[in-house]
């Protein structure tokens, strides 16, 4: 196998971005019982669907205004504890399809969001975030999610013909979060098109990984070092990508357990670039019998973070992902 090719880059690491405000974010919904940061003065409005985002609280949301909202094709977030619980029941109520990277959730998830797009819906979830300090920066992410380019193209193989012309988009799932490391990314979709004898189903998933040398002016510690990316399932896994393998910036380890139908790739950055962030993708094809509705696998993207000055076996910040995702073709059960 070649050895990496390498591209020269500066090693000075950019200055970090201002801290996004919630007036950049405005006009803005904000229900009764929604805590914002100490001195935001964004500009509000009356209508739950006359603002680029409607927020409400998570616990006793008025129901009727957060659908309104969706239905209005005005993304939604849930702020305070429990919100993926929350979150979880108003996207059945609204009945569109739509999936959850991790369907238990923990009481201490502060913040969570739900975007319409035509007949699917988007989720956001939120680790490590705190409200309301945390709040404008979620927000952000809600609206400008990141759509950093594969550093790997994962071509597949055995992907069918007319596929994406059949095929139905179940939505996206995201989980974003941030520790003292770094700032991670995990964006689930799903795409699915029954078959005279078999259904075809496509999960793609991706990881981004940054350190803080991004997200903050203090952040020359830790390097963005690593994305693996698993996943099993109930249903046989016919093909995943990509390969084994080395690009200009990364290593790749693909492990694949035809037997139990589980797939783990490895990303490994190699270069001054991508210790600074990149961005991991897998896709794998499945075919059951039938069109499950849920459909559901588990899954784990793992994010590590190396303190490029130490030589120790602790030298590493992990974080990860894992659950039960799922997914409703037909909308979610109702409460």
């Amino acid at each position: 196998m070649a050895s990496p090719v390498v591209t020269p880059v500066s090693t000075t690491r950019s200055s970090a971005p201002p801290p996004v405000r919630l007036a950049d974010l405005d006009p803005l919904y904000v229900a009764d019982g929604v805590s914002l940061p100490d001195g935001a003065e964004p500009l509000t409005v009356g209508d739950p669907t006359g603002g680029r985002l409607a927020l409400f609280p998570a616990t006793d949301p008025d129901r009727d205004e957060a659908l309104a909202a969706l239905r209005g094709a005005t993304p939604v977030a849930v702020v305070g504890r429990d919100a993926q619980a929350t979150l979880a029941a108003l996207c059945a109520e609204d009945g569109r399809a739509y999936g959850l990277a991790g369907e238990s959730w923990e009481p201490t998830t502060r913040v969570a969001a739900v975007v319409p797009y035509g007949e699917v819906l988007a989720t956001h979830v939120f680790e490590g975030v705190g409200v309301p300090g945390g709040l404008p920066d979620a927000l952000d992410r809600i609206l400008n999610p990141p759509h950093a380019a594969c550093e790997v193209d994962p071509e597949l193989p055995g992907y069918p013909n007319g596929f994406d012309d059949r095929g139905r988009a179940l939505g996206t799932a995201y989980v974003h979060g941030r520790n003292e490391a770094g700032r991670f990314t995990r964006r689930d979709a799903l795409r699915i098109a029954p078959g005279p004898d078999r259904t075809r189903v496509v999960l793609s998933m991706r990881g981004t990984i940054q350190d803080r040398g991004g997200v903050d002016s203090s952040g020359d510690r830790y390097d963005a070092d690593r994305i693996r990316l698993v996943a099993s399932f109930d249903d046989p896994l016919h093909s995943t990508a990509p390969p084994t393998g080395e690009t200009d910036g990364l290593t790749v380890r693909r492990e694949e357990d035809g037997s139990d139908d589980a797939v783990d790739h490895r990303f490994e950055s190699t270069s001054d670039r991508t210790r600074r962030g990149f961005t991991a993708c897998q896709r794998s094809l499945l075919t059951p019998t039938g069109t499950p509705d849920p459909f559901s696998y588990v899954a784990n993207a793992r994010f590590g973070w190396r303190d490029a000055r130490l030589l120790r076996e602790d030298d590493h910040w992990h974080h990860h992902t894992p659950g039960q995702a799922v997914w409703y073709p037909d909308g979610g059960p109702q409460s």
